[in-house]
């Protein structure tokens, strides 16, 4: 018997992709080359002041309703910050004051509740999905309120990988399904039940893997500290192994434009309404993932994407060397300046020195569409920067307000642009 991956893991993703009965084949050798490789050879202190002009604190207000629990995340919605927490938690606060707004969702088999808040976000619609089983997700805007129910056009049977989601615009979504027994890699298009569009994503045609339960030999699940992310290892009997990292990050936006990744590949598509159209390509080199190796348990040194995030200055990508060995496990940023054309890479641990404030060092897991990036630091963490750094005083008032947190406080979110 065939079992969706969503039912295993009991998570709803954002993605996109598309297919194509005309696919075609990117013409890689034209597009604008980042030299990941060689960045990540050469390994450097990336600073706030090669990336950003302006740095943001905003403490989240604390109230009994709006306790921010454990292992949270951020994004920005809109004049929205959206923090989720391990608590079973979804909740919005204002993004220029940090205020408490409201909850958002919650989980429960009413029509209105879910299994999982931790789901995925059209900004431009200001909608939340959150997943709710059998393909149905239920939506709420960014202020709290039911919006209604949404059922997915197709879903994955089999243990092939994830079905994740995305937006065009604010009546239209994508969702990129992966390879199965009988179907390729592709991605859809569509609005409220309608099809729109079906185009490849230039992935595999049809999955190596089986699929099915009773071929599966072991699942193991692994967080990595570092980045945060969980990695799900899914052995076959024959040998083979399929890692799936539901957080990683296939689609990002900029502006009006939405783009999307292959796991494992290197090129990235701008997604249009005809197909995706090759715009930009990582050099990862001798580092490159061969196809015939992405299900390899013994592979080893070749970098693997994990986020990309991008503005009009920067494109920032986290990735890891080592996939299939987690306790080898080499986690980067690498960030790219479009102007002068030039990457940098260093290990994810050291994070972006702050040499515009003299603070926290900047770890950004989330970028608007707008360029913003946001980053959430726990006040525990704020108040231990003080205790190691008596001596300084010049910080700006923004900065010195934060002096007044306690350990128990919610968390500060940090934004950058």
């Amino acid at each position: 018997m065939k079992s969706s991956i969503h039912s295993f893991i009991g998570i709803s993703i954002v993605s996109l992709s598309i297919f194509s009965s005309c696919d075609r084949t990117p013409q890689t050798e034209e597009l604008e080359v980042i030299p990941i490789e060689q960045a990540y050879q050469h390994p450097t202190t990336l600073k706030a002041s090669d990336y950003f002009q302006k740095i943001r604190y905003v403490p989240l207000e604390m109230k009994d309703q709006a306790l921010v629990g454990s292992n949270p995340i951020v994004r920005i919605c809109g004049d929205r910050l959206v923090v989720i927490s391990n608590q079973k938690q979804c909740l919005s606060f204002d993004k220029a004051t940090g205020r408490f707004i409201s909850s958002i969702g919650h989980i429960g088999n009413d029509p209105e509740g879910s299994h999982s808040l931790l789901g995925w976000q059209n900004a431009e619609a200001g909608h939340i999905y959150f997943p709710a089983g059998n393909g149905r997700s239920v939506v709420y805007d960014k202020e709290g309120n039911f919006v209604g129910t949404h059922h997915d056009l197709e879903i994955t049977d089999g243990f092939y990988g994830i079905d994740t989601y995305d937006y065009l615009d604010a009546n239209t979504q994508i969702e990129h399904l992966p390879a199965t027994d009988d179907k390729p890699d592709r991605i859809i298009l569509f609005r409220d039940t309608t099809l729109l569009a079906t185009f490849s994503s230039h992935g595999e045609e049809r999955s190596p893997l089986s699929g099915i339960i009773a071929d599966i030999q072991g699942i193991n699940v692994q967080k990595d500290k570092e980045t945060g992310h969980n990695a799900i290892y899914i052995t076959f009997k024959d040998g083979i192994q399929n890692c799936l990292i539901p957080t990683e990050q296939i689609f990002w936006h900029k502006g009006k434009e939405l783009f999307f990744r292959e796991t494992f590949n290197d090129t990235i598509y701008r997604v249009e309404t005809t197909g995706l159209a090759p715009v930009k390509r990582f050099d990862f080199g001798t580092m490159r993932w061969e196809r015939k190796d992405r299900y390899n348990p013994e592979k080893d040194q070749a970098i693997y994407p994990l986020d990309v995030y991008e503005s009009d200055r920067i494109l920032w990508l986290r990735f890891v060397v080592n996939l299939y060995h987690p306790e080898k496990w080499e986690s980067y940023n690498a960030v790219y300046d479009k102007a002068k054309r030039e990457v940098k890479a260093a290990p994810f641990k050291e994070g972006v020195e702050d040499d515009l404030n003299g603070f926290i060092p900047l770890q950004p897991s989330f970028a608007a569409p707008s360029g913003e990036f946001a980053q959430l630091v726990s006040a525990g963490s704020v108040v231990e920067w003080f205790e190691e750094h008596t001596g300084q005083e010049d910080w700006p008032e923004e900065i010195k307000a934060l002096k007044n947190l306690t350990e128990e406080d919610n968390p500060v979110v940090i934004l950058m642009e």
